[in-house]
């Protein structure tokens, strides 16, 4: 599986959820994507106030079952970073934005969900989920995927 999916979707209604590209290089999937939204938004004046872009990083994390106090939940952890059209219209990080940043994948549900089209199918749904900050916000509360439903 890939280390980077990008997304996009649209502010008012973040159920439309596009995978722009999947790669294993950050620095590739930014250039692609930035081909990308000037080639299909020239057009387009006002991109930056209709769409937001969302890079989820895939990656393995230290993981101990066995911890006293559990602050990694998962083998697996998902990074969500939200982007943003400029009106020149290329990609720049949104560091003001304050929504939930990450997620994990428990060793549960690697388990029951070991095909990689479902797991793709929970990518999207947390692109989703993540850009109506509906993900946890609590300090200290698990950030698992036990927390997405998906829709069949």
């Amino acid at each position: 599986m890939e280390k980077y999916h990008f997304y996009l979707l649209k502010k008012e209604d973040p159920s439309i959820v596009k995978k722009i590209f999947k790669s294993n290089k950050k620095t590739d999937i930014i250039s692609e994507s930035k081909k990308y939204i000037k080639s299909k938004f020239k057009e387009l004046n006002k991109a930056e106030s209709i769409y937001e872009l969302i890079l989820l990083k895939y990656q393995k994390v230290s993981f101990d079952e066995n911890q006293p106090i559990k602050m990694v939940f998962g083998p697996i952890k998902i990074s969500i970073t939200f982007f943003k059209i400029t009106d020149r219209l290329s990609i720049k990080e949104n560091k003001d934005d304050k929504r939930n940043n990450h997620l994990f994948l428990t060793k549960n549900f690697l388990e029951n969900n070991n095909k990689k089209p479902i797991i793709l199918k929970y990518l999207k749904a947390i692109t989703e989920i993540a850009s109506k900050n509906k993900l946890e916000k609590r300090l200290l509360a698990p950030k698992t995927i036990d927390q997405i439903k998906i829709k069949n």
